[in-house]
């Protein structure tokens, strides 16, 4: 029984020691300063103005720089029923938020970056219908709030790849 454990120390210490060659760094100067440089358009609704709110705290980091990239997106969330069973059904839904955005460089007008993410949250756990109102909303702005992070690490990528 101790040979096993020996070996499994050992193999634990040579996964360990294996992985002793990831470094991760921080943003230098100039890309602070390119993310500050990025005018964020505002998404239309209530869920637009969080996730609009969102990418603006993530990427101004600098305010006011001037503009030199502009970034516009849109928002859609859509839901379907989810967990159904043979005979049986589920009052959970699925919703899917997703975020379809473009940058673009305001001097020559090319469209530099261009992607969509999605991202999803079980929603409908209560039984109530304020309860599941309540979910929906709550899930909106959750949902909301996380694409705009995405968004922003994703550009946050861009720039360090265009950068390198």
């Amino acid at each position: 029984m101790s040979f096993y454990r020996s070996i499994l120390a050992v193999l634990m210490l040579a996964l360990i020691a294996g992985c002793s060659d990831i470094s991760v760094r921080g943003l230098s100067e100039n890309e602070y300063d390119q993310l500050a440089a990025i005018d964020v358009v505002d998404t239309g609704g209530r869920d637009g103005q969080l996730y609009s709110r969102r990418l603006r705290e993530r990427l101004s980091m600098n305010d006011g720089a001037a503009p030199v990239y502009q970034l516009t997106s849109t928002i859609s969330a859509s839901s379907i029923s989810t967990l159904s069973v043979i005979g049986s059904s589920s009052k959970l839904t699925k919703m899917t938020m997703t975020a379809r955005f473009h940058l673009t460089n305001i001097a020559t007008g090319d469209v530099e970056l261009s992607d969509t993410i999605s991202t999803n949250a079980t929603l409908g756990a209560v039984s109530s219908y304020f309860g599941k109102d309540e979910s929906e909303a709550n899930g909106k702005e959750r949902l909301a709030k996380l694409l705009a992070d995405r968004v922003a690490r994703r550009i946050q990528l861009f720039l360090l790849d265009a950068s390198d």
